[in-house]
């Protein structure tokens, strides 16, 4: 194996160690504390990896490369969590007309929640048919016609449970509760559709009250071991990015750690 060979596979830390009197003084640095944590964030609140990715780029290509460096920690954490969570409020207003009031919302949830939710966490409070329902839909990825012959329940008692679970998790997180029923049942379940297949769920305005259901899909969906870390393509992309922003003066001192 080549010396490069060697070095691509080894391990490589991220470079915390050089922030001086609680200051960042180099991009890289940034990178390496928040390119993992905003794709998770990204994820856990659109549910896809295609957006989750798009997030991401976005924060940092926007962001991160505009910095004035050093900059205080505190301030710079700040900004980049900020940013993130713009992007996901921009994500349900442009393609599902979700009311900009949402932000609160979602900062509201960001700050009592913890990302490191695991699906038993999130379905801790469920009734033992609704985790069985998620369960099989999510996890085993059974169609709703399976999960309701499965149960010897109709499948549109299957999908009620489905989206009434949904909903409860979504308040659990810390969504402000919506109105008892049920809301566009068919747009919810082909959103869940879109999540469990990996691609982009189909646009559609969203009820408010639907809204939630939609919310507790991305945040089970991001809970499933694996889900919410980025690929190893798209962490070597963003390395190649900032690198070019080297090239041209903008960075200096890149190393990006891909886990």
């Amino acid at each position: 194996m080549s010396h490069s060979a060697l070095e691509d596979a080894a391990p490589r830390p991220p470079s915390l160690s050089v922030i001086d009197g609680l200051k960042y003084t180099g991009r890289a640095q940034i990178f390496n504390r928040w390119l993992i944590p905003t794709y998770r964030t990204a994820f856990r609140w659109m549910g896809t990896r295609l957006d989750a990715e798009e997030a991401t780029a976005e924060v940092f290509s926007g962001l991160v490369l505009a910095l004035a460096l050093p900059a205080e920690v505190r301030l710079v954490d700040e900004q980049v969590n900020d940013a993130a969570l713009l992007a996901v409020t921009r994500f349900w207003s442009d393609r599902y007309d979700v009311r900009r009031v949402q932000w609160s919302e979602i900062c509201a949830a960001e700050a009592v929640w913890r990302p490191t939710s695991t699906l038993d966490t999130l379905f801790e409070g469920l009734s033992a048919e609704m985790r069985l329902v998620l369960v099989l839909r999510f996890l085993r990825k059974r169609s709703l016609a399976a999960i309701a012959a499965q149960l010897g329940i109709r499948q549109a008692g299957a999908r009620s449970t489905m989206i009434t679970a949904l909903t409860d998790i979504a308040e659990r997180i810390g969504l402000p509760p919506e109105p008892a029923g049920v809301a566009q049942e068919e747009c919810v379940t082909a959103f869940v559709d879109g999540l469990i297949a990996e691609a982009r769920p189909v646009r559609f305005g969203v009820d408010p009250q639907a809204w939630p259901a939609l919310v507790g899909a991305t945040h089970v969906q991001a809970a499933i071991a694996g889900n919410d870390l980025p690929q190893r393509r798209f962490v070597r992309m963003m390395e190649r990015r900032l690198r070019t922003a080297e090239e041209r003066g903008i960075v200096t001192s890149l190393r990006i750690w891909s886990a």
